[in-house]
Protein backbone atom coordinates (compact mmCIF):
# COMPACT_ATOMS: atom_id res chain seq x y z
CA UNK A 1 0.00 0.00 0.00
CA UNK A 2 1.25 3.45 -0.91
CA UNK A 3 -0.09 6.45 0.99
CA UNK A 4 0.29 10.02 -0.21
CA UNK A 5 0.22 12.77 2.44
CA UNK A 6 -0.38 16.28 1.11
CA UNK A 7 0.24 19.15 3.53
CA UNK A 8 -1.15 22.66 3.63
CA UNK A 9 0.74 25.83 2.95
CA UNK A 10 -1.10 27.93 0.36
CA UNK A 11 1.16 28.34 -2.68
CA UNK A 12 3.28 25.38 -1.53
CA UNK A 13 0.50 23.35 -3.10
CA UNK A 14 2.09 24.18 -6.46
CA UNK A 15 5.26 22.37 -5.36
CA UNK A 16 3.20 19.26 -4.73
CA UNK A 17 2.45 19.13 -8.45
CA UNK A 18 6.12 18.66 -9.36
CA UNK A 19 6.60 15.99 -6.73
CA UNK A 20 3.44 14.21 -7.88
CA UNK A 21 4.68 14.38 -11.47
CA UNK A 22 8.01 12.78 -10.44
CA UNK A 23 6.24 10.01 -8.49
CA UNK A 24 3.91 9.23 -11.42
CA UNK A 25 6.88 9.19 -13.84
CA UNK A 26 8.46 6.50 -11.67
CA UNK A 27 5.24 4.49 -11.61
CA UNK A 28 4.52 5.30 -7.97
CA UNK A 29 0.76 5.71 -7.58
CA UNK A 30 -1.15 6.22 -4.33
CA UNK A 31 -3.63 3.73 -2.93
CA UNK A 32 -4.68 6.30 -0.33
CA UNK A 33 -4.44 10.09 0.01
CA UNK A 34 -4.46 11.96 3.33
CA UNK A 35 -4.49 15.74 3.03
CA UNK A 36 -5.16 19.08 4.67
CA UNK A 37 -5.70 22.65 3.50
CA UNK A 38 -4.34 23.25 -0.01
CA UNK A 39 -3.14 19.65 0.00
CA UNK A 40 -6.79 18.62 0.30
CA UNK A 41 -7.62 20.69 -2.79
CA UNK A 42 -4.82 18.97 -4.71
CA UNK A 43 -5.77 15.61 -3.19
CA UNK A 44 -9.36 15.95 -4.35
CA UNK A 45 -8.17 16.75 -7.87
CA UNK A 46 -5.80 13.75 -7.84
CA UNK A 47 -8.34 11.38 -6.30
CA UNK A 48 -10.89 12.19 -8.99
CA UNK A 49 -8.64 11.25 -11.90
CA UNK A 50 -6.46 8.35 -13.06
CA UNK A 51 -2.99 8.25 -11.41
CA UNK A 52 -1.04 9.31 -14.51
CA UNK A 53 1.50 11.92 -15.54
CA UNK A 54 -1.32 13.57 -17.52
CA UNK A 55 -3.20 14.12 -14.25
CA UNK A 56 -0.16 15.80 -12.69
CA UNK A 57 0.20 17.97 -15.79
CA UNK A 58 -3.50 18.93 -15.69
CA UNK A 59 -3.14 19.92 -12.03
CA UNK A 60 -0.09 21.98 -13.00
CA UNK A 61 -2.20 23.77 -15.61
CA UNK A 62 -4.74 24.68 -12.92
CA UNK A 63 -1.98 26.12 -10.73
CA UNK A 64 -0.45 28.11 -13.60
CA UNK A 65 -3.78 29.65 -14.62
CA UNK A 66 -5.37 30.37 -11.23
CA UNK A 67 -5.31 33.83 -9.70
CA UNK A 68 -5.70 34.63 -6.00
CA UNK A 69 -8.85 36.71 -6.52
CA UNK A 70 -10.53 33.74 -8.24
CA UNK A 71 -10.15 31.59 -5.11
CA UNK A 72 -10.39 34.31 -2.46
CA UNK A 73 -12.49 37.10 -3.94
CA UNK A 74 -12.27 40.19 -1.75
CA UNK A 75 -15.58 41.22 -0.23
CA UNK A 76 -15.70 44.21 2.09
CA UNK A 77 -18.89 43.12 3.87
CA UNK A 78 -17.67 39.56 4.51
CA UNK A 79 -14.31 40.89 5.69
CA UNK A 80 -15.90 43.36 8.07
CA UNK A 81 -18.33 40.78 9.48
CA UNK A 82 -15.45 38.34 9.93
CA UNK A 83 -13.36 40.98 11.68
CA UNK A 84 -16.26 41.74 14.02
CA UNK A 85 -16.68 38.03 14.80
CA UNK A 86 -20.05 37.73 13.05
CA UNK A 87 -18.67 35.27 10.47
CA UNK A 88 -16.16 32.44 10.68
CA UNK A 89 -13.88 33.89 8.02
CA UNK A 90 -12.65 37.13 6.51
CA UNK A 91 -13.14 35.93 2.94
CA UNK A 92 -16.13 34.29 1.25
CA UNK A 93 -15.86 30.61 0.33
CA UNK A 94 -17.55 31.05 -3.04
CA UNK A 95 -14.35 31.18 -5.09
CA UNK A 96 -12.88 28.03 -3.55
CA UNK A 97 -16.21 26.26 -3.95
CA UNK A 98 -16.31 27.19 -7.65
CA UNK A 99 -12.75 25.96 -8.13
CA UNK A 100 -13.56 22.60 -6.55
CA UNK A 101 -16.83 22.19 -8.42
CA UNK A 102 -15.06 22.88 -11.71
CA UNK A 103 -12.02 20.63 -11.23
CA UNK A 104 -13.01 17.79 -8.90
CA UNK A 105 -14.87 14.99 -10.63
CA UNK A 106 -16.87 13.71 -7.65
CA UNK A 107 -19.31 15.28 -5.21
CA UNK A 108 -18.74 13.11 -2.13
CA UNK A 109 -15.42 11.90 -0.69
CA UNK A 110 -16.81 8.35 -0.73
CA UNK A 111 -17.02 8.55 -4.53
CA UNK A 112 -13.31 9.32 -5.07
CA UNK A 113 -11.47 6.86 -7.31
CA UNK A 114 -8.56 6.90 -4.83
CA UNK A 115 -9.62 6.96 -1.14
CA UNK A 116 -9.21 10.52 0.14
CA UNK A 117 -9.08 11.45 3.83
CA UNK A 118 -9.21 15.17 4.59
CA UNK A 119 -7.84 16.31 7.94
CA UNK A 120 -8.90 19.60 9.49
CA UNK A 121 -7.29 21.46 12.35
CA UNK A 122 -9.12 23.23 15.13
CA UNK A 123 -9.10 23.30 18.90
CA UNK A 124 -9.13 19.50 18.80
CA UNK A 125 -6.05 19.37 16.57
CA UNK A 126 -4.27 16.74 18.68
CA UNK A 127 -7.21 14.38 18.34
CA UNK A 128 -7.45 14.94 14.57
CA UNK A 129 -3.74 14.51 13.97
CA UNK A 130 -3.43 11.42 16.17
CA UNK A 131 -6.35 9.72 14.43
CA UNK A 132 -4.68 10.44 11.08
CA UNK A 133 -1.41 8.96 12.38
CA UNK A 134 -3.12 5.80 13.58
CA UNK A 135 -4.93 5.26 10.28
CA UNK A 136 -1.65 5.73 8.41
CA UNK A 137 0.41 3.63 10.82
CA UNK A 138 -1.71 0.59 10.04
CA UNK A 139 -0.53 0.81 6.40
CA UNK A 140 3.23 0.70 6.88
CA UNK A 141 4.33 -0.28 3.38
CA UNK A 142 5.25 3.06 1.81
CA UNK A 143 4.21 6.54 2.79
CA UNK A 144 5.10 9.66 0.81
CA UNK A 145 4.93 13.09 2.42
CA UNK A 146 4.57 15.58 -0.41
CA UNK A 147 5.60 18.94 0.98
CA UNK A 148 9.29 19.04 0.26
CA UNK A 149 10.18 15.75 1.94
CA UNK A 150 9.66 12.07 1.21
CA UNK A 151 9.77 9.27 3.77
CA UNK A 152 9.81 5.51 3.58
Amino acid sequence: MIGLVLSGGASLGAIQVGMLHALYEQGVTPDLIVATSVGAVNGAFIASRPPTVATAEALGDVWRKIRRDEVFPPNLVTGLLGFLGRRNSLLPGTGLRRLLEHHVQFERLEDAAIPLHVIGASSVFKRASSSARSSIASNRNRLFFVSGMAAK
